[in-house]
């Protein structure tokens, strides 16, 4: 049985605002204002029985600014449900983090993706007022510090870490988000949309976590009007002899002690489809499917859909 929905709302009005515990710093770019929902759901099987599953629902604010290479993005609105139950006591703390982390300004590179993110001094102050005033009343946070003092200065020290300025690492975490990946590529900058170039992608694997797979991305014109185009970007993944031995090795660590069963074949599907306005280059939809697969043993499948209100 799924737990009840859980929904937190950051939307505040001005006489709210006033009241707040945590005032968070947001910021803003003058652009084209969108607001974007999504929906992503999360399933892991193991023998074609579902024995995970997680579906979060965001609304983002989006500011572009295309003619100076800048965005900001807001999340400023989120619902979640898990099965098993459990995990949605840890994503209560969870979400909350991901709204320090989603309230930020960057720059794009040539190909419209993420660059580097511009307020770092903001995202550092508002985790450091969250971490006085809100972090104490959180119910799995009240637990893991009573039951697992070690565990809770993990925590605290890999927040530090996650939203201090002098995070290197900090870009690379938004690229692998899946709202940055979809909505800033190459459709913002490209010169002719009917032909963006290919590249090679590192894929990190979510059954193997220490593995990353290469992968040729295409992107292929699928439907065109007069207002819109529609392209399919897809991913084919390079595995050779090493690389499958590498994944072998790590599902007989994580996964056969828990399966029984031995490593069979290992398949991995990446397929994004978007709809851009031509004009613009804004998203109207977009929809992703990853699926993770050692047949019959183990699969991850996540499926993605973004659209514009």
């Amino acid at each position: 049985m799924s737990t009840p929905k859980k929904r937190r709302s950051f939307l505040l009005d001005e006489e709210d605002e006033q009241t707040t515990i945590r005032p968070v710093k947001k910021v803003t770019i003058s652009g084209e204002n969108l607001l974007y929902r999504t929906v992503q759901t999360n399933a892991t099987k193991i023998e074609d029985e579902v024995r995970s599953h997680s579906e979060l629902k965001k609304q983002y604010k989006i500011q572009l600014e295309l003619q100076n290479k800048q965005a900001s993005a807001l999340l400023n609105d989120l619902h979640y449900e898990f099965m098993p139950p459990v995990m949605g006591k840890v994503y209560e703390f969870v979400s909350k983090t991901e709204e320090i982390r989603n309230n930020i300004q960057f720059s794009l590179d040539n190909d419209g993706r993420l660059s580097k993110i511009l307020n770092r001094e903001e995202i550092f102050e508002n985790w450091l007022a969250f971490k006085k005033n809100e972090l104490k009343d959180i119910e799995f946070i009240k637990s893991l510090k009573k039951d697992n003092p070690g565990q809770y200065q993990n925590i605290l020290k890999e927040g530090e870490q996650q939203f201090s300025p002098s995070n290197s690492m900090m870009e690379q975490d938004y690229h692998r988000d899946l709202l940055y990946l979809v909505l800033f590529d190459k459709h913002l900058t490209a010169k002719d949309l009917n032909k963006i170039p290919g590249e090679e992608y590192m894929y990190t694997s979510q059954l193997f976590p220490q593995v990353k797979v290469p992968m040729e991305i295409r992107y292929d014109v699928i439907e065109e009007n007069e207002k819109s185009i529609t392209i399919r970007k897809v991913a084919d993944s390079i595995l050779d002899d090493s690389l499958l031995q590498e994944i072998e090795t790590q599902y007989d660590t994580l996964h056969k002690p828990l399966i029984k069963y031995s490593f069979t074949t290992y398949a991995l599907t990446f397929r994004t489809r978007y709809t851009i306005d031509k004009t613009s280059r804004i998203i109207n939809d977009a929809e992703l499917t990853i699926i993770e697969d050692v047949e019959h043993n183990i699969q991850s499948t996540c499926k993605y859909s973004l659209r514009k209100l």
